[in-house]
């Protein structure tokens, strides 16, 4: 016989669960793990090999989750990349909280580009209207060089063109860029892009996270033998700076978590948009900058 305890760690294959900040009040359901592509090469949250759980599974432990979420809304769905999931297994998943979570009435998950690529126009705007609040996407970095040397699999085009798709049907969308991306000799021009990038389109929310080399990923590697020049915080601060100068976006709010590994930064754009330079110039005063 289970506890409460070991019966709700059971629906879940890992111990951590990990959701973006504005997810952490949601029901969490794993409908899937590993990344569909696994191939970034700044990654180490792929380890797990790829697959999406069987029908069975995702009954079987949303029935579970229901028991101890009754009265949660909103349902994130676990998974690298969720949305991978064809249209037809999403809505047989949002339709099943009609049965086991009642009071659900949005969704959100991670997707790549080339997941929403795969969706047809009437396809995302059916999953909008069943639900379908919010994805997650990883955009990383508008440079088409920074993204071709890290194997990210889109180019920058792929993900204005989707991204696009999103905001025709109402999807919102949540982007991470990641600092330092393009190392020493590229920050500049992955600041400007990114930048360039964003400005075309209309996040609900930029989180912006500094790398972090891992342990056995390619970049790491590289990093070892002397072929990508690591910035430090305090570098990837001022990159940040130059990104958030150049920004247009309006009704976005933007946030970086990992400010020299010890501060938050977070405001709306653009009415804060002076305060939080203001933050980084104090910040980057503070370190000689």
């Amino acid at each position: 016989m289970m506890t409460n305890e070991e019966l709700f760690a059971s629906i879940y294959t890992h111990d951590t669960i990990y959701l973006p900040p504005s997810e952490q009040d949601c029901a969490a359901l794993e409908v899937a793990l590993g990344c569909s592509h696994a191939k970034c090469r700044f990654c180490d949250f792929a380890k797990d090999p790829f697959q999406i759980h069987s029908m069975e599974q995702i009954r079987r432990n949303m029935q579970i989750l229901g028991r101890f979420r009754p009265d949660a809304y909103r349902l994130f769905l676990l998974g690298e990349n969720a949305f991978v999931l064809d249209y037809q297994k999403l809505c047989q998943i949002f339709d099943m909280t009609d049965q086991y979570m009642p009071n659900i009435h949005e969704f959100s998950m991670y997707s790549r580009i080339d997941d929403i690529a795969r969706k047809t126009d009437e396809e995302l705007r059916m999953l909008h209207k069943m639900g379908l609040s919010t994805l997650h996407i990883g955009l990383e970095s508008g440079s088409d060089s920074i993204l071709l040397e890290q194997n990210k699999g889109v180019t920058s085009m792929d993900m204005l063109v989707q991204l696009r798709r999103l905001e025709a049907v109402g999807i919102e969308y949540y982007v991470t860029i990641i600092l330092g991306l393009g190392g020493r000799r590229f920050s500049v021009h992955h600041a400007l892009a990114t930048a360039r990038l964003l400005n075309q389109l209309h996040p609900a929310d930029i989180w912006c996270l500094k790398l972090k080399l891992w342990p056995d990923t390619p970049l790491y590697k590289d990093a070892k033998k002397g072929h990508f020049d690591m910035m430090n915080d305090a570098e990837m601060l001022w990159e940040e700076r130059i990104m958030l100068e150049n920004l247009t976006v309006k009704d976005c709010m933007f946030h970086d978590t990992t400010v020299l590994n010890t501060y938050t930064i977070q405001g709306r754009l653009p009415e804060e948009k002076a305060s939080l330079l203001d933050a980084i110039d104090m910040l980057l005063a503070s370190c000689g900058f």
